[in-house]
């Protein structure tokens, strides 16, 4: 039974790492979208002038035992609300952006959950674009002017888990 011990955690790092290689992805394209342009007169790096950028993140909190999206989720987003493993907001203040992430299991296969995300991007106007063609890991992205969704499916504990997340930019604008 070691090898397949050891296939279920190279599945879960993987799929850990690339939830954070999207999370760095999108701070990565925040941080360039978004910087103020530089002025002739403006401090150079190093300067005592220089700030730490600003993050908060807000778990959600449990209700009657079961977490709920964050607040300001797009109700239209297909989700499976009794079935949320992780929910969390985190803001970006320097840039005025906030992103939304939920996760959950569904007993729906990959290919199921890959297509209604997709579809459903295709519907509401995103520009889609596709990544991971593998039979244990799909991710499906979408992009508006004001919004990117970014959606991950795969195989986890015999289910398939899915991992969404909306980036709202000028949130609050």
């Amino acid at each position: 039974m070691e090898p397949l011990l050891n296939t279920t955690n190279t599945k879960r790092n993987s799929i850990i790492a690339l939830v954070v290689f999207l999370i760095l992805a999108i701070g990565f394209v925040l941080s360039g979208k978004y910087r103020n342009p530089v002025q002739e007169d403006s401090p150079t790096f190093g300067s005592t002038n220089d700030k730490p950028a600003i993050v908060v993140v807000e778990n959600t909190p449990m209700v009657n035992g079961t977490l709920s999206v964050p607040t300001g989720f797009p109700p239209d987003i297909p989700l499976e609300k009794g079935k949320i493993l992780e929910s969390a907001a985190t803001h970006y203040p320097d840039q005025n952006a906030q992103q939304l992430s939920i996760s959950y299991r569904s007993s729906k296969t990959i290919a199921q959950k890959y297509t209604e995300y997709k579809d459903y991007m295709n519907q509401t106007g995103y520009t889609v674009t596709e990544g991971g063609s593998g039979s244990s890991m799909k991710a499906v992205f979408g992009t508006k002017e004001k919004a990117n969704l970014s959606v991950v499916v795969s195989s986890s504990e015999g289910a398939t888990l899915v991992q969404l997340s909306y980036l709202l930019k000028s949130a609050g604008e």
